[in-house]
């Protein structure tokens, strides 16, 4: 390559690495705030160990723990299993106290085929549903600093086969610890998704953006996130609720919006599994649907397909929903 071919190509590289980065999304500002919030709430749980058999009474593992072996989140994983993880309740989490706050197990276990889930902690079943009924576990109201806890999840496949096709898989996707502080307290979770609806709707129309978005920035920077780091939670408290109450200034804004949400059920119609069984499953989610209407008069429901109430209609003198 000839001197002139060289700068041309050089020249050509920079301007195609200008341009790319011109057209990337820009960041978000208030992304750095808004992972220290989620990082004072949420602790991740890595490093589980699994007993790749379905041991009698694993929930106390005993000397059969000897066999775990460390996993990775979404590995693969052979049914039947447990997998084990040791908490300790801290003190701080990442600066931020804990001490009292209400401590709930955010599981997910996930694949294309069915799964039977329970999970015990320090040997007490706490849980046990299935892949589709997995909600955030209560594990204590009031957080112990200090406080051990062996968690044991035995997953056993249900023999129900999921929508992908392909090879059986069952994976754990997520586990974390998530802390609630005490209603005396402002709640830095909450916040958090009050600051991202905002941000989302004032990006959404132009028409006194501006405005709007300076409001949001004051709210942002009375979060006090050093007080974190000197140790003063009193201040960062106190700061929460300063941010809150800026983001009042928005309320008449964000009060001419409505989110309307209709809980809505998928099923594959015999889809690598009988009618019979198809049918079933309609009733079961049918009948969770009504507890869910009895339980909250305003819940609404829809299922994807119309075959379904033809069903539920032509048999509901032989099956009781």
């Amino acid at each position: 390559m000839n001197r002139l071919a060289a700068i041309v190509a050089v020249c050509l590289f920079f301007s195609i690495a200008i341009c790319a980065a011109q057209t990337q999304t820009p960041a978000d500002p208030y992304k750095p705030a808004l992972d220290k919030l989620q990082a004072i709430t949420t602790m991740p749980l890595d490093g589980w160990q699994m007993v790749g058999t379905d041991l009698p009474n694993g929930e106390t593992p005993g000397s059969a723990g000897s066999e775990a072996k460390t996993i990775a989140l979404r590995q693969n994983l052979q049914l039947p299993v447990w997998l084990y993880q040791t908490v300790e309740i801290p003190q701080k989490l990442n600066g931020y106290s804990v001490s009292g706050a209400r401590v709930s197990l955010n599981l997910n276990i996930g694949g294309n085929t069915g799964t039977l889930i329970t999970v015990f902690a320090n040997g007490n079943m706490i849980a046990r549903g299935d892949e589709d009924s997995q909600v955030p576990i209560a594990l204590t109201q009031s957080a112990e600093p200090g406080q051990k806890l062996l968690i044991a999840v035995r997953v056993l496949p249900s023999g129900t086969v999921g929508c992908c096709g392909g090879p059986p898989e069952t994976r754990l996707e997520a586990a974390s610890l998530v802390f609630t502080p005490l209603k005396t307290r402002p709640d830095p979770a909450i916040l958090r998704q009050e600051i991202m609806a905002a941000e989302l709707l004032i990006a959404a129309y132009p028409d006194g953006k501006a405005e709007r978005q300076l409001q949001l920035d004051f709210a942002l920077r009375a979060i006090d996130l050093a007080a974190l780091d000197k140790g003063d939670q009193a201040a960062f408290d106190a700061s929460l609720k300063a941010a809150q109450a800026k983001l009042g200034a928005l309320k008449p804004y964000m009060d001419q919006f409505t989110i309307k949400a209709v809980g809505n059920s998928h099923i594959d119609m015999a889809w690598l599994w009988p009618e019979t069984e198809t049918v079933e499953v309609v009733r079961n989610t049918f009948r969770t649907a009504l507890d869910l209407m009895r339980e909250y008069p305003d819940f609404k429901f829809t299922a994807s397909a119309a075959q379904a109430y033809v069903w539920m209609e032509e048999k509901l003198s032989l099956i009781h929903i």
